[in-house]
């Protein structure tokens, strides 16, 4: 089916009247604004969205493109309005963001989805309840607001996991973090780019003036907007909890591993002149110094043990140790 709901509203009265596909065509009653909400799924969406009367040519063609960002433009009072929503189905990865396309006049609204997006199903329920929004303003007002409102525990999720990927490094020098920290920095990576666009299209409709959005709705976006502007400072925060814990974890690698290279520096040292001399009385030459006296390694023993602790009073004092 192309067609998931149909409605013709009538705010005064709170009455929803379903339709047909059959009957979309017709003309919406006054007083009344009329929402077609497509499936993107059904092959028959693409005729179905460009037989409606009115419906703008290019506003049509992008409510049925494959890949969207979220953006906003405005054509002879006509809205086309794309935005993204965490995904929050069972199993799902939230920055695997859901589209809603709409297109949406002063007498109607035209939806378009892909996959379910809760915050529509918040807006169904509000319709079939006998509540429905009072106009085609106060509807997309709601619907931002609900998909706003849903991200709430993500960014939470996303905060908290940061500072405590932070403290895990600075507590536990034993773990390698560097997973949980590229995951996280890749979730926050893919959020922000659909949510920075999005926030300029929320932007975008304050600016804009529409005969179906009034000054009580356009402060309404306004808060809608504050709070994703806050989403965002969010996901800049933990993003850069999530870089100072990497560097914190790097330079403790660095560390180690300079200990550990600073450990093998000054065992060569230490055998480096006892390389030496061994190699040098080793040759098989004639003329070796006490070649048959019977206590001739002993004596050279005795030598390297002295050279062992004047290196190890040199490096005392030196502080090298």
């Amino acid at each position: 089916m192309a067609l998931i709901h149909a409605y013709n509203i009538f705010p005064a009265s709170k009455k929803v009247e379903p339709l047909t596909e059959d009957q979309i065509n017709n003309p919406i009653p006054e007083h009344a604004y009329q929402w077609l909400q497509f499936d993107l799924n059904s092959p028959d969406t693409s005729a179905k969205i460009h037989s409606l009367e009115g419906a703008d040519e290019l506003f049509a063609d992008a409510l049925l493109k494959g890949e969207t960002r979220p953006r906003m433009s405005i054509s002879n009072d006509d809205m086309l309005l794309i935005l993204r929503g965490v995904n929050l189905a069972e199993g799902a990865d939230p920055e695997d963001m859901v589209s809603i396309r709409l297109l949406i006049t002063k007498n109607r609204i035209i939806s378009s989805q892909r996959r379910n997006v809760l915050s529509i199903d918040d807006v169904i329920q509000q319709v079939e309840a006998g509540n429905p929004p009072k106009s085609t303003g106060h509807f997309l007002v709601f619907l931002c607001e609900r998909l706003v409102f849903r991200m709430s525990d993500v960014m939470e999720d996303l905060e908290d996991r940061s500072a405590e990927i932070e403290e895990l490094v600075l507590d536990d020098e034993e773990h390698d973090y560097r997973i949980e920290i590229h995951n996280l920095r890749r979730q926050i990576i893919q959020l922000k780019r659909f949510l920075v666009p999005e926030r300029d299209a929320l932007l975008k409709i304050q600016l804009e003036k529409t005969s179906w959005i009034n000054v009580k709705q356009q402060l309404r976006f306004r808060e809608i907007t504050d709070q994703l502007i806050r989403y965002l400072e969010m996901l800049d925060a933990a993003r850069d909890m999530g870089t100072v814990s990497q560097e914190t974890l790097y330079n403790r690698q660095n560390e180690q591993m300079n200990r550990r290279m600073y450990v093998l520096t000054i065992v060569a040292a230490f055998f480096l002149p006892l390389g030496f001399f061994t190699g040098l009385l080793g040759v098989n030459l004639a003329g070796i110094p006490m070649a048959e006296n019977p206590l001739a390694f002993a004596v050279f023993f005795a030598i390297l043990l002295l050279l062992v602790g004047f290196q190890f009073w040199l490096f005392k004092r030196k502080k090298f140790l």
